[in-house]
């Protein structure tokens, strides 16, 4: 069993402002998981979130490839997952389409986990991501 998640969002805020939301660790903190994240390939860094039951809450990541304003790529790994995350940006006449494609989910557990993890996804890339690029437009 293997499934990939992909979807794109649009927000009306240009791609430097999208870049520094995803890759700035305060930033990345506010709208995704607490992290000691740096935007430089081989940087191992971790997410750490609340303990669930089979989770220590704390997930494994690299970064794999930068190019600023356009591609960050990371692998993610913890809690039965050893995937890899893709985020493409583009601009476009009204700020900046993002492409987020979560691949790797392999076998039963990560299956299954792939489908609690779409549902978390809509929340943060829907609601708590533009909440914080409009807070950082108005600062």
């Amino acid at each position: 069993m293997k499934r990939d998640l992909v979807f794109h969002r649009e927000y009306a805020h240009p791609p430097e402002r999208v870049w520094r939301a995803l890759t700035d660790p305060e930033a990345l903190g506010e709208w995704m998981m607490e992290n000691d994240f740096m935007p430089e390939v081989g940087h191992r860094f971790t997410f750490r979130t609340d303990p669930k039951p089979g989770f220590d809450g704390i997930t494994h990541c690299e970064v794999l490839e930068v190019d600023p304003e356009k591609t960050l790529v990371f692998t993610f790994t913890g809690g039965g997952l050893d995937t890899v995350v893709r985020y493409s940006l583009e601009p476009t006449e009204t700020g900046t389409r993002l492409m987020v494609e979560h691949t790797g989910f392999r076998g039963l557990r990560a299956y299954l986990i792939s489908f609690l993890m779409q549902m978390g996804i809509r929340g943060m890339y829907d609601r708590q991501l533009p909440a914080l690029l409009q807070k950082m437009a108005d600062s």
